[in-house]
């Protein structure tokens, strides 16, 4: 499947409207609450680093900046799809807060924010859909001052283990290395996991993978914090969300109960997490 580029998928009507709706109401029959708990995140750990100038870099439609700005913070945003940053406008005009406080720019490489010169960045599901993410994260911290946070969030890697559908299996194909396995061996793995359903095949939510979305490959929160260091960034916390109470696959059997009893675990700082959120956030510290 030829891959959209990101900016184009979001800067669709349907798409900017969405992402102003998704933080109106916590509505779990509509869909799950996943960006509500994600913003909660973020607005958690800015009241504790209280840092003064705060830029949101793939700002979408604005309405986490909007709630953010509201609680006292200083903060500006951009985004790389123009109808995003039209819709950003007029939520600030709704919400009687200056238009001016978004842009347009270019998260995997910004142009009109200065080195060194941003307490923190924060990316609210917005990197991992850039050509080349470290690429994109180097860029960002040339924009922090010394010590700056930078705090995003990712896909998780090993959520892929108990989907129990062709993830799991692609999962599993690559820590067993089954490529390597001779042919009886194969056969047997083959075998043991063939109730693995392809998710397509499913009635589940299309997600962006099948929208056919260019994003980066998922992280593993178990190596993450080496990942960083080699980018200059120490990873000072981990924290997860979007959890899924059950393999995917049982939300076709009854969504809202799905959802609650996935809600009801939805933990940042819960174990669990690594393996059950599809998402975690990583707050980061510039150390060069």
């Amino acid at each position: 499947m030829k891959k959209t580029k990101a900016f184009q998928f979001f800067n669709k009507d349907t798409s900017v409207k969405e992402y102003s709706d998704m933080y109106k109401k916590l509505r779990l029959d509509i869909r799950y609450p996943a960006n509500v708990k994600r913003e909660q995140i973020f607005v958690k750990l800015l009241k504790k680093h209280k840092p003064k100038k705060i830029i949101d870099a793939g700002c979408g439609a604005g309405m986490p900046l909007i709630d953010i700005k509201k609680k006292g913070f200083n903060i500006i945003g951009y985004d790389k799809a123009k109808n995003m940053v039209i819709e950003a406008k007029e939520n600030l005009k709704k919400n009687r807060l200056s238009p001016d406080l978004v842009f347009y720019d270019d998260f995997e490489n910004p142009k009109k924010i200065k080195n060194n010169s941003v307490d923190c960045i924060i990316g609210m599901g917005a990197f991992y859909y850039a050509k080349n993410v470290n690429k994109t994260l180097l860029n960002q911290k040339k924009k922090l001052k010394k010590n700056g946070r930078l705090i995003f969030s990712l896909r998780n890697k090993l959520f892929d283990l108990i989907t129990l559908n062709n993830y799991t299996k692609k999962f599993l194909d690559e820590i067993y290395e089954v490529k390597d396995l001779k042919k009886e061996w194969k056969n047997k793995y083959k075998n043991l996991t063939k109730n693995y359903t392809d998710r397509k095949k499913i009635k589940l939510e299309k997600n962006i993978d099948e929208a056919g979305v260019h994003n980066h490959i998922p992280h593993n929160p178990l190596t993450i914090s080496d990942e960083m260091a080699k980018l200059g960034l120490s990873v000072e916390g981990i924290y997860f969300y979007h959890f899924h109470a059950f393999p995917p696959v049982f939300e076709v059997l009854d969504k809202n109960y799905f959802r609650k009893i996935s809600w009801k675990i939805d933990n940042p700082l819960d174990w669990r997490g690594f393996f059950l959120a599809s998402t975690f956030v990583i707050d980061c510290k510039k150390i060069f």
